[in-house]
Formats: structure tokens, C-alpha cells, sequence
């Protein structure tokens, strides 16, 4: 049982925020996003001892975080979903300004729910592999996937002039 606390207790240090910052990107709202990362951690403790190693704990881990999110999302259908914490956290290489920001968030909002958690994690800049095994679908399929979600949000954008 120690060596369970102890596992747990780095997992949850190395991978809290991240964690958070996928739970938030859902909601846009703090304390739901805190909920929900209390939720998927829940989710992990209960689980810890099954867990079988056929992928790393960061792939695991971002799964059960993702489907409590679907899942929240499913029972809260008509929330929107706003991406800007996601979104500025990767972007703090680049200048930004916010409405730019803010016109994205509108468009991934308009997404379908797995295009909005594929994007999300690209947001995060986990590598396509990862989301692969997270989403139990192929690297090449990601691939595919995010190519054709960069389309359709260029689209969103253009249809409604957020391009500048």
C-alpha cells in the first residue's frame, strides 16, 4: 500500500497541472475544472493497482482525465467550452493579443467533442502518438484528424472574418 501512496503522490505532482489545464480547457471555469481533476484522480487512486503498463502512466492518465471530461460534457451538453487557458499556455513563446485568442476559442467551441479533446491535447503539445493511445486510434489517424480540424477551423474563421 505504500509504494501505491508513493506512486500516487508523483503522479500527482508531475502531472497535476497538465491535468488541470485539459480539465479546464472543457470548461473554463475553475472550480468545475478543479472538480473534474479531483474526479480523474479519484479515478486513478481507484484504479492505480490495475493499471497493466501497456502504455506510460502520462497516456493513462490523460485518458481517465479526458473521458471525466467527456463525461461531464456529455451531462452538461449545453455549456459551451472556452479553450483560452489552453490556449495562452501555449502560445507563451509567441505574442499574442486576445481577441485572436478569443475568436479561437469561439471556433473550437463549435467543434464536435473528440475534435475539441484532440485539439486540446495538439494544444498541449502532446505528441500524436500519445493521442493516439489516449484515444485508442492510430498516430496516423491523429494525423488525419487534426489536418482536417486545422481545416475546419480555418473555415470557421474565415466564414466569420476573425481572420483580421
Amino acid at each position: 500500500m505504500q509504494n501505491k501512496e508513493k506512486l500516487f503522490d508523483q503522479l500527482f505532482r508531475d502531472f497535476k497541472d497538465k491535468l488541470f489545464r485539459l480539465c479546464y480547457s472543457y470548461c473554463n471555469n475553475k472550480v468545475v475544472a478543479e472538480d473534474l481533476l479531483q474526479e480523474s484522480f479519484s479515478k486513478i487512486w481507484l484504479h492505480l493497482d490495475k493499471f497493466k503498463k501497456e502504455c506510460s502512466y502520462s497516456t493513462w492518465m490523460y485518458r481517465i482525465a479526458a473521458n471525466t471530461c467527456l463525461m461531464n460534457i456529455r451531462r452538461h451538453k449545453n455549456n459551451p467550452v472556452i479553450f483560452s487557458e489552453v490556449i495562452a499556455d501555449s502560445a507563451n513563446s509567441a505574442p499574442y493579443t486576445e481577441e485572436p485568442i478569443n475568436e479561437l476559442n469561439r471556433a473550437i467551441s463549435t467543434l464536435e467533442e473528440i475534435d475539441r479533446i484532440i485539439i486540446s491535447m495538439v494544444l498541449q503539445e502532446l505528441g500524436y502518438k500519445e493521442i493516439g493511445e489516449v484515444l485508442g486510434i492510430t498516430e496516423n489517424n491523429v494525423g488525419v484528424k487534426v489536418h482536417r480540424i486545422k481545416g475546419q477551423l480555418k473555415k470557421i474563421l474565415e466564414k466569420k472574418d476573425y481572420n483580421g
